[in-house]
């Protein structure tokens, strides 16, 4: 059964992913004992207030909730009864799966917990290069880097639909070229 488990998103209305995930562990997994993971991707990201800098954390796609299940027709319109519940991201007339290489760029992105957290990069001459966190190995993601707002936008794909995110970075030193050809070498 494991094999036949698939991703999917739900869309619900933003500020009430928690409940339907609340939701569908109440009804389904406890009551219905059906085997459904749910995540909400979160993100962690800096927001100035005045002149204070603070860590708040954010839904990465606000409005989806992605749940990991064997899909049936009893279930889909289970998950249609449901209050809160807006409808799946469909592929025509059926929910759309979430392929498998979209998911595991998400899984990876936000690794045991459910919140993508902050990436360090250094500036090398005029770019920077990612030397450790979430988007290590990712850089082909990344579209813009807002170095005053500690942010990178990165595109990531959800069943065919493009979202633009904010992820949060910390840019820690600047490395001038030369500087740079020389720790390569040694």
């Amino acid at each position: 059964m494991e094999d036949d488990e698939k991703w999917y998103v739900i869309y619900t209305k933003t500020g009430d992913e928690l409940k339907v995930k609340r939701l569908i562990e109440l009804v389904f997994c406890k009551l219905k004992r059906k085997s459904i993971k749910v995540l909400i991707p979160k993100r962690a990201i800096i927001e100035r207030k005045g002149k204070n800098r603070i860590e708040k954390i954010k839904f990465l796609f606000p409005g989806y909730v992605f749940i990991k299940t064997c899909m049936s027709y009893e279930l889909y319109n289970d998950f249609m009864r449901l209050p809160r519940f807006l409808k799946f991201l469909k592929d025509d007339a059926e929910p759309a799966e979430v392929k498998e290489e979209e998911i595991n760029i998400i899984l990876a992105l936000i690794g045991d917990s459910d919140i993508v957290g902050f990436s360090t990069g250094i500036k090398v001459g005029g770019k920077v290069k990612i030397i450790d966190g979430p988007l290590k190995g990712f850089e082909g993601l990344i579209e813009k880097i807002d170095k005053r707002k500690g942010r990178v936008k990165v595109r990531l794909n959800v069943s065919g639909n493009v979202n633009l995110v904010d992820l949060g970075i910390r840019i820690v030193e600047n490395l001038d070229k030369d500087e740079n050809e020389l720790s390569e070498v040694s």
